[in-house]
């Protein structure tokens, strides 16, 4: 059956109430009409609370005499346990057998609150020097049917046997278990106590709710802050042929085309825009013998080939290698089984063994085989569900072991052929949290073979239904892929309640588990839960996909969105321009405003709102201005929206240069400091537009010198540098400046004093020129004995006259 995730609609939702500082969800508030279509008043409060394990746990019933709020239309929770001895010294209470319906959306609650009160006489335990009515903790399940407690346990002094209200703080923050709340749990831990809880506990549990500060439909979208790239979006087409997957459904699927007219198979034209998948994967059938030559091959070419036309990126998947190559020696396919028996049989690959070189070698084949069709693959992956034991379609298994061997043959096999650059894909099984690519992704000799980590979404029902990132790998750069997921069972469901499950899905994945590509299971039309229903209509699912497919492109990154409401945003921007969208899911039954604070922006002004609603399908409204950088916009009830926008390029920003004043012959030195409001920076380049002769310029760190010559001295220089970004436009600013030279200061020669044929005297004057030092002996011919650069002065100058004349004549010369 179809579970939808209702993270939004718990404002509308029966137990929801909002007051002018928060919201509260209630959980149970013990009344006779009782939860979930289970009447308390009728005995059925065990169909909704009941005892998940311990077995101190003894009853649960509905109390009508006992309610924390005295109210005499109501009651609460009544359970009784006996302690003694383990195993007899805890239990768990719990509401998931028919679960919190509607879920709790965690993000929005920030407390947990219930009153208790324990009977006179319960069991009891020392606690902080005195007796308690036991170690009492609330929690929820994990995904993994663990259990999550609330960070603070209730010990209650045996001195106290009235009602006590609890108000535990929670964060989402610090734990993804909260993202979303399926059920409560209430757990008394006897061992907690020394020594240990022992004898009979009777208490009462009512008024259980989650609190939270009222949200405010306000969402902070910083351009700056950068998350994970985005790889695209897309399914699968395996087993199809071009019978039925044909370019009109090509075009459906992959292109971004507007209003083009579509036909089913029935006749029913309709006009359609793109969804603008970006991924393509593809079934591959295995050889028919284990041979290094053999070569594995497809159905799919032309599909793949008009995929890749409209700019997708294609990868494959076998779903088994050839018999010969599993222990069972077994393949089914198409109904007719081979070497006896339906099960996919075991992969016999170890190591560096035959297995492993010879089917490494076929894939690598089948990879140049596609190239020679025109199809670059972006992608291989080892093995469709290594994990899955089926015997109804061609399966083989793999261990985590064989993953972590094969990976290194298929490298080295894929390189030897020429197409190395196809990345490798580990491991594709079922569900998510897998753990087949730890041996692997563990290994630093193996993990850099390996380009992407996926895993489909089959455990997508509570409480495994949140996505969490995978772990950090010896191979950071690997990628983090969702390969593919559907509902399999069950009537078809076209409608826009599953259309808003599907995009809940995949803001999971892009905002929880960081995936960087989503893809759904299958593209073929024909049978219902697929993209195009039993008669190849598109269904509201494919559009709700391309609200994300169509505007999130390969090479995307998304960005910060911390919206403060109900709607599910998730935001995105292109590193290759100024591209980005945003996507915002109102999945409640009521209009609702939304604003966009766009931080850190270039110049946004206008975006294109794209809409699938019950009645839009992937369609382009009115452009909507952004004022201020806020985007204001009415979000239908139960829609998905996608901003699309280009922002406008924004100029860089020069730090101002105060004039500067320096002495001739002094070199002057001035940083040019160049800021833009991008994150990376773009690339920005400096020039001279007006400079002295002589002046230099480092375009790329944007420093400027000059060494004004002395013939400018008493003279004021303007200077003009400009920085230039590599935008569209481009564009630049400017900074003006003047370079004032100091007045010259005459040399002055003191202290003049001969010794023999040794002539010594003292140079003195300004800082910065050169001192050149000439002599002549008729006053007319002068010749340079010595030039200094920027000396410190005073400054002495010797000088020994080795041919003894007579008369000889000095002068001092200011350069340059």
């Amino acid at each position: 059956m179809l579970r939808i995730v209702p993270i939004i609609s718990l404002l509308f939702g029966i137990g929801v109430s909002i007051g002018k500082s928060q919201i509260t969800n209630t959980i149970d508030l013990f009344n006779p009409s009782g939860a979930n279509g289970f009447s308390y008043t009728g005995g059925q409060i065990g169909k909704v609370w009941t005892n998940w394990f311990g077995t101190a746990f003894q009853s649960v019933a509905w109390d009508s005499s006992m309610d924390a709020n005295s109210n005499v239309n109501s009651g609460s929770l009544k359970i009784t346990a006996s302690f003694n001895s383990s195993p007899n010294n805890q239990f768990e209470v719990y509401d998931g057998t028919s679960g919190i319906n509607p879920p709790v959306n965690g993000v929005l609650y920030t407390n947990f609150q219930c009153d208790v009160r324990f009977q006179t006489g319960s069991a009891t335990g020392l606690f902080g020097g005195q007796q308690c009515f036991g170690f009492l903790q609330f929690g929820v399940a994990t995904a993994s049917f663990g259990q999550d407690y609330f960070p603070t346990a209730v010990n209650i002094p045996a001195s106290n046997t009235n009602w006590v209200h609890v108000n535990i703080p929670i964060s989402v923050t610090s734990d993804l278990n909260l993202y979303q709340i399926n059920d409560v749990l209430i757990h008394i831990y006897g061992p907690n106590y020394n020594p240990a809880l022992s004898g009979t506990t009777t208490f009462w549990v009512d008024n259980i709710q989650f609190t939270g500060p009222t949200p405010v439909n306000q969402c902070a979208v910083d351009w700056n802050t950068t998350y994970q790239r985005i790889d695209g979006f897309g399914g699968s087409s395996a087993w199809s042929s071009s019978s039925t997957m044909t370019p009109a459904v090509a075009q459906v699927y992959f292109s971004t085309n507007n209003n083009f007219r579509y036909t089913n198979t029935v006749g029913v034209v309709s006009t359609n825009n793109g969804a603008g998948f970006s991924l393509l994967r593809n079934h591959i059938y295995y050889a028919n013998d284990t041979s290094a030559s053999s070569v594995p091959s497809t159905t799919e070419t032309g599909f793949m080939q008009a995929a890749q036309g409209y700019g997708a990126r294609v990868w494959s998947t076998p779903w088994t290698p050839a018999a010969g190559f599993k222990a069972t020696n077994d393949i089914y396919d198409s109904g007719i089984a081979t070497g006896g028996g339906l099960n996919g049989g075991n992969y016999l690959g170890s190591g560096h063994n035959i297995t492993n070189i010879n089917y490494a070698s076929q894939l690598a084949n089948y990879v140049v085989s596609m190239k020679s069709a025109g199809i670059n693959l972006y992608a291989l992956s080892i093995q469709n569900e290594p994990d899955a034991d089926v015997t109804s379609y061609e399966a083989c298994q793999w261990t985590a072991a064989q993953i972590h061997d094969f990976v290194t043959n298929l490298y080295s096999a894929l390189a030897a052929k020429g197409v190395g650059s196809t990345k490798i894909i580990v491991p594709e099984d079922e569900n998510w949290r897998t753990n087949l690519f730890v041996s692997a992704m563990s290994d630093p000799a193996v993990a850099p073979d390996v380009g992407i980590v996926a895993c489909h979404d089959y455990n997508n029902t509570p409480p495994n239904d949140i996505p969490v990132p995978f772990p950090t790998f010896a191979n950071p750069n690997a990628a983090t892929w969702e390969t593919e997921t559907a509902i399999l069972s069950g009537p078809d469901d076209t409608s826009i309640t599953n259309a808003i499950y599907w995009a809940t899905r995949i803001h999971l994945f892009m905002t929880v588990a960081q995936a960087n590509a989503w893809h759904f299971w299958w593209l073929v039309p024909g049978t219902s839960q697929n993209l195009l229903d039993i008669n190849s209509t598109p269904t509201k699912r494919l559009y709700a996909i391309g609200q994300f497919s169509r505007f999130v492109r390969p090479n995307y990154n998304r960005i910060a969105a911390n919206n403060g409401g109900f709607v599910q945003v998730s935001a995105y921007k292109d590193t290759n321009s100024l591209n980005y969208a945003i996507v915002a899911i109102n999945s409640t039954g009521t209009n609702l405003t939304q604003s966009f604070i766009l931080t850190n922006f270039p110049s946004a002004s206008v975006v294109t709102p794209w809409i699938t609603s019950s009645n839009l399908s992937l369609v382009p409204l009115a452009s909507v201005v952004v004022t201020n950088g806020v985007l204001s916009y009415t979000l239908p009830a139960m829609s998905i929206v996608t901003f699309a926008g280009t922002a406008t390029n924004v100029a860089p920003v020069l730090t101002p240069i105060p004039d500067q004043t320096v002495n001739p012959g002094a070199t002057v030195t001035v940083a040019n400091v160049a800021s833009d409001v991008f994150a990376p920076p773009q690339t920005l380049t400096f020039s001279t537009v007006k400079t002295p002769v002589n002046g230099t310029l480092n375009t790329a760190s944007g420093v400027y010198s000059w060494r004004p010559p002395v013939s400018s001295a008493n003279t004021t220089n303007k200077v003009m540098i400009a920085v230039l970004n590599n935008g569209t436009p481009a564009l630049s600013a400017t900074n003006t400046f003047n370079i004032i030279v100091n007045p010259i200061t005459q040399p002055v020669i003191a202290a003049a004093a001969s010794s023999g044929k040794t002539f010594n005297f003292v140079v003195n004057g300004v800082q910065g020129p050169d001192y050149t030092i000439l002599t002549s002996t008729n006053l007319t011919t002068w010749q340079s004995l010595f030039t200094t650069n920027s000396p410190v002065l005073p400054w002495s100058f010797v000088y020994t006259n080795s041919n003894g004349s007579p008369d000889l004549f000095f002068r001092v010369e200011l350069g340059p």
